[in-house]
């Protein structure tokens, strides 16, 4: 995972510093699904893993910096253990507990090697309930979350990491599809979370109690779709996204506004008759944000006077074929 760097000066010659990066991982999981009655069953896993990491830097002349070379590695044991509990037909209660660890740092190459290096750790409850009815032709689920990551990495000033300490969201979500007649399907989600800072603490203040930057309160999604069934089986669909209002930065000081976009599609399914040697074939014509939305996808904390745009309207169109 190499990361080259070139600057030129003024009418100067072409430099270069090179750093890079090996980051070895070998795991080994278990999962198992015990069925204690008919309609009640216990789910859990296992993960055990090797992480190495192996840095390196070095300036224009070709010299190793200070503190280079140098390795760490890790050993994180992880798991989860839940339940399913199907309380009458078609209506099931489901919790889980899960933990997991990941290399901290979103670009390894800004972790200076003299800044304590760790994994980020989480740990996640869930639960909620999924319900099937209408003799299949109707679902809803609901499901409530909490996840703490402990040792999170945030951008600083001057493409620096700062240790973050802790990550705290809280949400809940809500999905739902129904068909009311057969060619008709309807559709929508919608969640919110509140996700904070907290530990957050460094020289001249404290970020704590602030919301991560690019992460919306509330996130919403429905889509609605027709099925001719011709001869050809033609099916043309709408679908709209909404995201909640998000900051650009730890601070909190910038916002980019929420946006709603939306896309239509149209798809035939190609008779087998057509394609033999393929089972299914489909031919799919898509417009991506068809109203043409200006809006910012994404910001990036190192540059709080710079946001990344979200495509405009995209035409495509994609063949697809599974044997």
């Amino acid at each position: 995972m190499p990361l080259v760097d070139f600057d030129r000066g003024f009418y100067g010659p072409l430099t270069i510093q090179q750093q890079t990066a090996r980051i070895d991982n070998e795991a080994l999981s278990f999962e198992d699904r015990l069925k204690l009655t008919r309609t009640f069953a216990l789910i859990g896993g296992l993960r055990v893993e090797h992480i190495g990491l192996d840095r390196n830097s070095t300036d224009p002349a070709g010299l190793v910096k200070a503190d280079f070379p140098f390795s760490k590695s890790w050993a994180p044991v992880t798991g989860r253990i839940g339940y399913t509990w199907e309380a009458v037909p078609g209506l099931t209660f489901f919790s889980q507990y899960a933990t997991g660890a990941d290399v901290s740092a979103n670009n390894i190459f800004l972790v200076a090697p003299t800044q304590n290096l760790d994994l980020t750790t989480a740990r996640t409850y869930e639960t909620g309930v999924k319900h099937v009815l209408w003799d299949n032709r109707a679902e809803w689920s609901f499901s409530a979350y909490d996840i703490l990551r402990k040792n999170v990495y945030a951008a600083a000033g001057g493409m620096q990491l700062n240790i973050a300490g802790r990550q705290e969201s809280k949400g809940v979500e809500l999905a739902g599809s129904i068909r009311p007649i057969e060619p008709l399907r309807l559709w929508g989600n919608i969640a919110y979370v509140d996700a904070r800072y907290a530990g957050y603490d460094f020289a001249g203040g404290s970020f704590s109690g602030n919301t991560p930057p690019n992460v919306p309160r509330f996130v919403a999604n429905a889509g609605a779709s027709w099925r001719f069934s011709t001869a050809w089986p033609v099916e043309v669909g709408i679908t709209g996204r909404h995201v909640g209002d998000r900051y650009n930065t730890d601070a909190n000081t910038v916002t980019m506004n929420a946006y709603t976009v939306g896309d239509v599609y149209a798809f035939v399914d190609i008779p087998k008759t057509v394609f033999n040697a393929a089972d299914q074939a489909r031919l799919t014509f898509r417009v991506r944000n068809f109203t043409d939305k200006r809006y910012a996808i994404w910001g990036d904390p190192f540059y709080p006077n710079q946001i990344l745009l979200g495509a405009p309207r995209t035409y495509e169109i994609s063949a697809a074929f599974k044997w």
